[in-house]
């Protein structure tokens, strides 16, 4: 058994001794029964899905670093319509 801590954003680190077998990127199934929450790991992502999620972690670390996009709604939607 391991302690570890829910920091100020949500996150919490998986002990070092516990990821040995755990891939950078590795996608989890997260379950909350009461106190006991559960890590189950989803290998089942197709090619373009783990692209995505690669593409989402870019945006939301950009995020992180002040590199966000503010637009009207009007903008947004303009070029959402470019993106089919």
């Amino acid at each position: 058994m391991e302690i570890t801590k829910l920091s100020t954003k949500g996150q919490i680190v998986i002990p070092e001794s516990m990821r040995k077998d755990l891939e950078i990127g590795s996608a989890f199934r997260v379950i909350k029964k009461g106190n006991l929450i559960i890590l189950k790991g989803i290998e089942e992502f197709s090619k373009k899905e783990v692209e995505e999620m690669n593409e989402l972690d870019k945006i939301w670390k950009d995020i992180d670093n002040g590199k966000g996009k503010t637009t009207s709604v009007e903008e947004f939607l303009k070029e959402m319509k470019t993106w089919r």
